[in-house]
């Protein structure tokens, strides 16, 4: 698949320099509009923190590579975690809040499009921003290339609630899995489906 390894690569200050290997694809969402979370980043720190990810999918099915997979950062803050996963984020602001006025914002307030929200009750939210479908099969082939690249078996874990002893777990988890009380990924991802459409 294609990758742009360039648009927004980071400087080798900004992830660790050792190389470890990888058992765990760890999926998130970016919980900003458009590349936000990106432009965070490159600021965060006076532009050295070493929390990113490894990978960013776009709404428009462009993945982006931050630095190479063999090494890793303080993505999840979580050691065991980090060092042994490849992270991908989802350009998604997840939950967002109905106003007065009937617009859609996030935690952040800012304004999303209208036409992908969709209703959904789940841990207390009503309202989701749909995945498109060119974002979810480059989720898909990225996947698909990770696990085989690195030996990690093509299984997307069954939840995305926290569980203390997911860094054993081989194969692709959520953010959710390891932090508590988190609302990162949607209702709208289909693990099932993703399962069946990751084996194909």
């Amino acid at each position: 698949m294609q990758i742009d390894k360039e648009t927004y690569k980071i400087k080798a200050d900004n992830r660790y320099k050792t190389k470890s290997a990888k058992t765990q694809i760890v999926i998130a969402t970016s919980l900003r509009k458009n590349s936000h979370h990106i432009t965070r980043l490159q600021h965060k720190d006076y532009g050295n923190s070493k929390k990113w990810n490894t990978f960013t999918i776009g709404r428009d099915g462009t993945v982006y590579q931050h630095f190479d997979e063999k090494y890793h950062s303080d993505f999840l803050g979580v050691k065991e975690g980090d060092k042994s996963s490849i992270s991908i984020v989802l350009e998604n602001m997840g939950a967002l809040f109905q106003t007065e006025v009937h617009k859609h914002i996030n935690w952040l307030n800012e304004v999303y499009d209208e036409e992908n929200v969709v209703e959904k009750e789940w841990l207390g939210y009503e309202f989701w921003e749909r995945f498109p479908d060119a974002q979810m099969e480059s989720l898909i082939t990225l996947c698909k290339e990770m696990c085989e690249k690195h030996n990690i078996p093509k299984k997307f874990i069954e939840f995305s609630h926290h569980h203390k002893e997911i860094h054993k777990f081989r194969g692709i988890v959520f953010r959710g899995n390891y932090i508590e009380d988190s609302s990162d990924m949607t209702p709208l991802l289909d693990i099932s489906e993703m399962n069946e459409k990751l084996n194909k």
